[in-house]
């Protein structure tokens, strides 16, 4: 009877994962038909860039133009497609992108279209400052590609223009690069100034190897020279510090968390992290140990790691509002709940999601956090309260599980789900291996059960996670949890130890008898 219960679970867990792998595969027409949409509306937005101010519109140039656009969004889409698909989920990252073009193109006809010299081009365009935004947004590598496709976009707006001159492009599409490159490791916002000025630095570089050999388009002696180097230092400096300030904006308008972000906030203690140090100590180190397997299951397939350990350092706010509820940091919680009906208990141990989610909104914290405070429990049952009410049901009385239920949502990405794995193993094993291991495979048996008895409940169907990648997961937390709970071998005494002892007490013994035979002597 029992193999035939564990086989029909085996074949629900395949149906599930079947069905998510199936779901991965299907082409979402609907989601493609908006990108492509998207992808109109930009085009359009170009063209209106590139026939501003509309006073020589010639109805066959202008659909060369857009058929020209066309093909670089298509080329684009085909770009991302092909070697960054990841990017296609990230929305307001691509919408960050697009606007960045936009405005760049934009600052290019401005400054063509109404000359007042060489420097209104340089302020107007400002490659550099994007390029650095497009590095800490995204990645250095995505950032080097998006330079050159914003670079494509000017380059178009100053043929149309009739204004294109290669030289100030070259430069400006070093100092891009160069700004790309320096933001390598950084881990403050606040060195984008060094970054900007280390780019000015190359820029002026090349304008002095430029000037020397003959190249340089603009006429002028030593002193002419002098003003454009220091005018590009300045410029790369201001850039910098303008890159600065303007990453919390953007990143507050349209809702991204960056890595440089995240790094902050494990870097430096944040306040929110010192108040659960103080008022429940035990949710911390759980929090600490459930954030370092997330991290390493994560790195296992491939996913945002930084981001998910970063964000389970949060996951766990709300048990700060009642920490005595919570048996790590009150070992005696049961007596608490014990003067509680399980109804009760129930609804205080899942008010710690709802509490984790103002307490994140109040202090500004990344909303993707949110994903990882809601979804490490997602709709899970609080199984303990409910058995107890269901014991202590009267007859006749019908005790609904959907009101022992956490609200959810479930996990939305894979970091969230191996999240919510990563919390219930680490509870688990910290309740029934406290003492020890019995054998060396009850750490991968209870991982095993987790997952199943996850995958079975649902709590997965919302998310893409695979077969393969659960397996890999899987693996990763059981290396994790061996460092905590390994199966130790019992050590083998020093016999001469116990042959010292055994003398020891022999001679104090000895010493104790002959007390005994002259207080003997000396009383009779």
């Amino acid at each position: 009877m029992a193999s035939e219960i564990d086989q029909q679970r085996l074949v629900l867990i395949e149906q599930r994962l079947g069905e998510t792998e199936r779901a991965q595969r299907r082409i979402d027409w609907p989601l493609w038909s908006l990108r492509g949409l998207s992808g109109g509306l930009f085009s359009l937005a170009m063209l209106g860039i590139m026939l501003a101010p509309f006073t020589e519109v010639d109805l066959a140039g202008s659909v060369g133009n857009f058929v020209m656009i066309a093909a670089f969004v298509v080329l684009y889409f085909f770009y991302v497609w092909r070697f960054r698909p990841e990017l296609f989920k990230e929305g307001r990252k691509q919408l960050l992108f697009a606007c960045s073009v936009l405005l760049c193109a934009a600052g290019t006809k401005v400054a063509l279209t109404f000359p007042l010299g060489d420097l209104n081009f340089e302020w107007l365009v400002p490659l550099m400052l994007f390029g650095m935004i497009y590095a800490v947004v995204f990645d250095q590598r995505f950032a080097i590609d998006a330079t050159l496709f914003t670079l494509m976009a000017i380059v178009v707006v100053a043929l149309r223009a009739n204004e294109f001159h290669a030289i100030p492009i070259i430069i400006k599409l070093v100092g891009s690069l160069t700004a790309v490159l320096f933001t390598y490791n950084l881990r403050s916002r606040y060195k984008l100034a060094i970054v900007g000025l280390s780019a000015g630095a190359v820029q002026s570089v090349m304008i002095v190897a430029m000037h020397f050999s003959g190249d340089w388009h603009h006429a002028g002696g030593l002193l002419d020279l002098v003003l454009w180097v220091a005018m590009s230092l300045a410029r790369g400096m201001v850039l910098g510090v303008c890159a600065t300030f303007l990453l919390p904006l953007l990143e507050r308008v349209f809702n991204i968390t960056t890595d440089l972000r995240l790094i902050e906030l494990l870097e430096r203690e944040h306040p929110l992290l010192q108040m659960m140090q103080e008022r429940a100590p035990g949710t911390y180190q759980h929090t600490r140990n459930v954030a370092n397997f997330t991290k390493r299951a994560v790195e296992a397939i491939g996913g945002n790691a930084l981001l998910a350990e970063v964000a389970v350092m949060f996951h766990d706010l709300g048990k700060m509002v009642r920490p005595e509820y919570f048996t790590e940091n009150e070992p005696e919680s049961k007596l608490l709940h014990d003067r509680l009906s399980p109804m009760m208990s129930a609804m205080i141990i899942i008010s710690h999601v709802s509490d984790g989610i103002l307490i994140a909104r109040k202090h500004k914290l990344p909303q993707s956090f949110e994903d990882f405070i809601t979804g490490h429990h997602g709709t899970a049952t609080v199984k303990y309260f409910y058995f107890k009410a269901k014991q202590q049901a009267k007859e006749g009385e019908t005790i609904l599980e959907s009101q022992f239920r956490y609200p959810g949502p479930k996990p939305q990405s894979k970091e969230a789900a191996i999240s919510a794995l990563a919390d219930h193993v680490e509870a688990t094993a910290r309740s029934k291996f406290a003492g020890g291991l019995q054998h060396p495979d009850d750490l991968r048996n209870m991982v095993r059960e987790t997952t199943n008895n996850k995958l079975l409940d649902g709590q997965f169907d919302e998310c893409n996670i695979t077969r393969a990648e659960l397996a890999k997961v899987e693996d990763s937390l059981v290396k994790s949890l061996a460092a905590l709970y390994h199966h130790r071998v019992k050590y083998i005494e020093d016999p001469d130890a116990k042959r010292r002892q055994e003398a020891v007490a022999m001679r104090e013994k000895y010493k104790q008898e002959q007390a005994q035979r002259k207080e003997k002597i000396l009383t009779q």
